[in-house]
């Protein structure tokens, strides 16, 4: 926790829920950690789904005689930062920020952005906060989609993943954000192989939502994140 600390991290955040057992967490960097977490007590539709484990480094010391804590820290790459750059990238692609009017709830790169970082970190406040912004109307359905998906979402390599999709029949998947992006979320579409025959090339001009095949994207990831849930096909 103090090298935490000395890196600038006050908060550990996690994909997982009060009460799990052996719970994985992420640290990031707020710049007011009270107004972080009364922006987290202060919505209503947080306390309507499971309430994420969060702790304040900060505190985990005052407390801890050595600092530790029951669970596992990963430290990864500046989460907020790789979305700028991405919301960046996608908006020279899709130009959604002077054109917001262009996109809706069922196709908004923006959204799927924050979705994808949401489900990354942990910090499911930004997504609500951006439902609440710009789809008052999908609050309840998006947020119960996002706590859906942190408890189903699965890492695999990519041997596992190769069985993965061979014992479950999966023939096209439908990826988030860019399928080379490496937090790429993949969802499983119920088609079967006999109805699309197609190359890579057929189907990834979009950055979201573009639709693939198993045996292309395998050689192409060393990790992949899967949606189990079956969705279909649009």
């Amino acid at each position: 926790m103090l090298d935490l600390k000395s890196k600038g991290y006050n908060i550990l955040t996690s994909r997982n829920n009060v009460g799990d057992e052996n719970p994985s967490y992420y640290p990031i960097k707020v710049p007011d950690v009270r107004e972080y977490l009364l922006r987290l007590d202060c919505r209503a539709m947080i306390a309507a789904f499971q309430e994420p484990a969060i702790l304040v480094i900060e505190d985990v010391l005052n407390i801890s005689d050595d600092g530790t804590i029951e669970g596992q820290v990963f430290i990864e790459d500046d989460y907020q930062q790789r979305l700028e750059q991405r919301l960046q990238l996608y908006n020279q692609y899709y130009q959604f920020i002077a054109n917001p009017e262009v996109y809706d709830f069922s196709f908004d790169p923006q959204g799927v952005l924050i979705r994808n970082h949401a489900v990354h970190t942990g910090d499911h406040a930004m997504y609500l906060e951006y439902l609440q912004l710009h789809y008052p109307d999908h609050v309840s359905s998006g947020m119960q989609d996002l706590e859906d998906l942190t408890r189903s979402l699965i890492c695999l390599d990519t041997a596992q993943a190769c069985d993965w999709f061979l014992t479950h029949r999966v023939a096209v998947i439908e990826s988030d954000i860019w399928f080379c992006d490496e937090d790429a979320i993949l969802k499983v579409l119920d088609v079967q192989q006999a109805d699309y025959v197609w190359h890579i090339s057929d189907d990834t001009e979009e950055l979201i939502y573009s639709q693939i095949t198993p045996q292309d994207i395998l050689p192409l990831r060393d990790l992949f994140w899967i949606d189990p849930r079956i969705g279909k096909k649009m």
